[in-house]
C-alpha cells in the first residue's frame, strides 16, 4: 500500500488549550537547553553594553522613586531615554523585568524578556496555525504543527537578533498575533487582537523592525481582502492600528521629534546600506545548509565578513519543508501564494542589489536602515505560515526524511559552533559576572573624583583589530558607566538626539570611543573632562588624565585574571 500523504492525514486535531500547553512546554524546554548551553543566553552583544546598562538604570532609578526614563550616567546625565528611538523602554514587561537590578536575579533582566517574548510568539503562532486549520479545514497534524511553532520561535533570526538587540523579539512575537487579528471574520475581535498588539508591537519592537513589520502586514492585509473578496482586513488592520498610534501618541512625539534631532535621520549612504546584504550566490546555501555553512571551507570563497555568518540567520529548522510543500499537487489559493510573494520580497531586501539600497535611500525612514535583519524576521515567519497553509506533497516517508534532514543539518552544528553572535564579550562577561569591574571602579572612582566627568579614548585601530582584547566596561566605553554610575560624557545610541549630546563631536567609534587625536577637541568643548585611555592591550595598560593634572596609571587597579 503506497504512504499516506501528510495532507491526507486523518489524525484528530487536540484543543487548542492542550495545544498551548504542550507547544509552550516545548518551548520553554528549549528555552532552558540554551541557558545551559550558555548561561544568560540574551546577554551579549547590543543587549549586554547597550541594553542591560539602561534597564538596570531603570532598575535603580524606579527603586528610589524617580522616573526611570532618565539616564543619569551617559551623555553626562540627564538623558532622556523617551527621545531616543532605540530605547523603547515603555512596555511593562520591560519595566518589571528592570525591577530585578536590586536583587541577586540582576544579570537575568533581558533573559527574563526573553522568555517572555518567546513564549507569546509560541502562543500566538499555535494559535493562528490551529485557527487556520479549522477555518480552512487543513490537514496539519499536531506534531507538524509543533515542528513549526518550534522553528519559528528558535529560528536564527531569534537566537542571534535576540541576542544582538533585544526588542527585535518584540517584533517577532507580535507578528502571528497582528496575522490572526487580520485573518478573523469578525470584525470585533480582529480590531480587539490588531489593537492590543499593535500597541505591544510599537512599545516592545525595534523602531526598525516595527516599521517594516507594519509595511509587510499591510500587503498581507491587502491579501486577505482580495483572499476574501472583502474590504473587511484591510479596514481592520488600518482601524486598529491607528487606534493603536492614537492611544500612544503622547508617547511617540517624543520618539520622533527626538529622532529628527538625530544623525540616523538623515539617512545611510549606499555603501552601508549595502554593507551587510547577503550575496545572492551565498543565499541558497545559507537556507538549504543552515548552521552547516560555518562549517564548510565556504570562508575561502565568500570571506570573513558579518555577511558570513548572518547568513546563517535565513535557515530555520523546517527550512527544507519547503520542497514537499513546493511538489505539492494541490489547488494554489490565494492565501498560499500571498505568503510565499512576501517570502520573494524579503529574500530580495535581504540580498539587497544595489538598485534596491537606491531606492531605499531616497525613503522615508527605510533610508536610515542598515542591516537586514528585520527582512529576515518577515521572511521567517511568511514561509512558516506558508508551510501551514500549503499541504506537502510527496509520500509520508519522504517527507519525514526530508524534516528529519532540515532538522539534522540546522541543529547539529550547534554542538560545534561558538553561541551565534557578532561579538561575544567573553572578557567583559568575565569582569561583570565575577564582580571584578566592580571592584575596579570602586578604587578608580576615588581617584576620578565623585563629580568628574570620564571619556574613554581608545586608538581605532585597536577596536578594529583588537576588539576581543579590550576590556570596554574598565574604559567607561558603550553605557557599562551606567552599571557603576560613573558619570560619562559619551553613551552607545545609533539615534541620539544631538540637542540632548553632553559632548558635540561625534565619537571615532561609535561605541562612544574618542581617538587619541580628538582629546584636544573634546577639552575644546569641555574642559573639565578627565580621559580614561587604553594605551595598550599586550601588555593591557589604562591611564586617567585631564587638562591640569598629572597623567594617573590605573595598570595596577586591572582585574588579575
Amino acid at each position: 500500500m503506497p504512504e499516506t500523504p501528510l495532507s491526507q492525514d486523518h489524525e484528530t486535531p487536540s484543543s487548542l488549550r492542550t495545544l498551548l500547553w504542550e507547544n509552550l512546554g516545548a518551548a520553554a524546554l528549549i528555552f532552558g537547553l540554551l541557558e545551559i548551553w550558555r548561561p544568560l543566553y540574551f546577554l551579549t552583544d547590543d543587549n549586554f553594553d547597550g541594553g542591560f546598562p539602561l534597564f538596570t538604570g531603570m532598575g535603580l532609578r524606579m527603586a528610589h522613586g524617580q522616573s526611570p526614563f532618565i539616564a543619569d550616567d551617559i551623555y553626562g546625565g540627564n538623558y532622556n531615554l523617551l527621545r531616543d528611538s532605540t530605547s523603547f523602554v515603555w512596555h511593562p514587561v520591560y519595566l518589571l523585568a528592570s525591577l530585578l537590578a536590586n536583587t541577586p536575579a540582576h544579570f537575568l533582566i533581558m533573559d527574563v524578556v526573553a522568555f517572555f517574548f518567546l513564549m507569546l510568539s509560541a502562543a500566538g503562532f499555535v494559535c493562528l496555525a490551529d485557527f487556520l486549520r479549522h477555518e480552512l479545514g487543513l490537514k496539519v497534524s499536531d506534531a507538524r504543527l509543533m515542528l513549526l511553532t518550534l522553528s519559528f520561535n528558535y529560528s536564527m533570526i531569534v537566537l542571534t537578533t535576540g541576542s544582538s538587540w533585544l526588542n527585535f523579539l518584540g517584533n517577532h512575537s507580535a507578528l502571528p498575533w497582528l496575522a490572526l487579528g487580520i485573518l478573523q471574520p469578525s470584525w470585533r475581535r480582529g480590531l480587539g487582537l490588531v489593537t492590543l498588539f499593535s500597541l505591544h508591537h510599537i512599545l516592545g519592537g525595534h523602531l526598525a523592525a516595527t516599521v517594516s513589520n507594519t509595511l509587510f502586514l499591510s500587503l498581507f492585509a491587502i491579501g486577505v481582502a482580495i483572499y476574501r473578496r472583502s474590504f473587511l482586513p484591510l479596514i481592520v488592520w488600518g482601524a486598529g492600528y491607528a487606534l493603536a498610534l492614537l492611544i500612544l501618541t503622547p508617547l511617540l512625539v517624543p520618539v520622533l521629534e527626538g529622532f529628527s534631532h538625530a544623525t540616523r535621520s538623515e539617512g545611510l549612504t549606499i555603501a552601508l546600506m549595502s554593507k551587510f546584504a547577503i550575496p545572492a550566490s551565498l543565499f541558497p546555501f545559507s537556507y538549504f545548509l543552515s548552521t552547516f555553512s560555518t562549517l564548510l571551507p565556504m570562508r575561502l570563497v565568500f570571506g570573513l565578513t558579518p555577511v558570513f555568518y548572518a547568513s546563517a540567520f535565513v535557515s530555520c529548522a523546517a527550512a527544507w519543508a519547503i520542497v514537499p510543500a513546493l511538489m505539492s499537487r494541490a489547488r494554489w489559493n490565494v492565501l498560499e501564494g500571498v505568503s510565499l510573494g512576501l517570502v520573494g520580497v524579503a529574500a530580495l531586501l535581504i540580498i539587497r542589489p544595489l538598485w534596491v539600497s537606491e531606492i531605499l535611500i531616497h525613503l522615508p525612514l527605510l533610508k536610515s536602515m542598515r542591516w537586514p535583519f528585520r527582512e529576515i524576521l518577515q521572511l521567517q515567519f511568511f514561509l512558516h505560515l506558508f508551510l501551514v497553509l500549503r499541504p506537502p506533497g510527496g509520500t509520508l516517508r519522504f517527507q519525514r526524511l526530508i524534516t528529519a534532514a532540515g532538522v539534522f543539518v540546522y541543529v547539529f552544528p550547534l554542538f560545534f559552533l561558538p553561541p551565534p553572535t557578532f561579538f561575544a564579550m567573553k572578557m567583559d562577561r568575565d569582569l561583570l559576572f565575577s564582580g571584578k569591574a566592580a571592584r575596579y571602579w570602586e578604587r578608580v572612582k576615588e581617584q576620578v573624583g565623585p563629580d568628574a566627568c570620564i571619556v574613554p579614548v581608545v586608538n581605532p585601530d585597536l577596536v578594529i583589530f583588537h576588539p576581543f582584547e579590550i576590556p570596554f566596561s574598565l574604559l567607561g566605553a558603550y553605557n557599562f558607566p551606567i552599571l557603576y554610575q560613573v558619570k560619562c560624557g559619551s553613551g552607545y545610541s545609533a539615534t541620539a538626539p544631538h540637542d540632548q549630546l553632553y559632548i558635540k563631536l561625534p565619537p571615532a567609534i561609535n561605541m562612544g570611543i574618542y581617538a587619541p587625536e580628538q582629546k584636544a577637541a573634546v577639552l575644546k568643548e569641555r574642559p573639565d573632562v578627565k580621559f580614561i585611555t587604553l594605551e595598550s592591550v599586550d601588555p593591557l595598560r589604562i591611564t586617567l588624565s585631564s587638562r591640569d593634572g598629572p597623567t594617573i596609571d590605573l595598570t595596577p587597579e586591572i582585574p588579575k585574571k
